[in-house]
């Protein structure tokens, strides 16, 4: 099975100075999907049921993940509040083109990841 947090290892490969947009652009969209689905797995194994049931379909999925650390047994706030945050920085690196995507945005987001990284290993081991 592969492991999601492989991801993030390529996130941070990208994350070297001198890269660029295109790659700074990816690095923090890997970083966010490296972090879900890694949690997207860890609550699945502990009967927190957020995969979603309709073949082809996974858009709820990541609402799903996202309550579990707002409420429940997994709550924790600063785990939400990352989550947000690399949604939006996602949002801005995959839609926003007129917007410029930075070296620092991607370290924002590996800062976030870092964090969650932290509670999970905290959480889940």
């Amino acid at each position: 099975m592969f492991d999601p947090r492989e991801f993030i290892n390529v996130s941070r490969e990208l994350s070297a100075s001198g890269l660029t947009e295109a790659k700074y652009r990816t690095s923090i969209s890997r970083a966010l999907y490296g972090i879900f689905l890694w949690a997207r797995e860890e609550l699945e194994r502990r009967d927190q049921h957020v995969k979603s049931t309709a073949e082809g379909y996974r858009g709820d999925e990541h609402s799903k993940v996202r309550q579990r650390f707002k409420s429940g047994p997994f709550k924790h706030g600063g785990v939400d509040q990352r989550l947000g945050s690399l949604y939006r920085l996602r949002e801005k690196g995959d839609y926003e083109l007129d917007t410029t995507v930075t070296r620092g945005d991607v370290l924002q987001a590996l800062e976030y990841v870092d964090y969650i990284e932290k509670y999970f290993e905290k959480k889940f081991s």
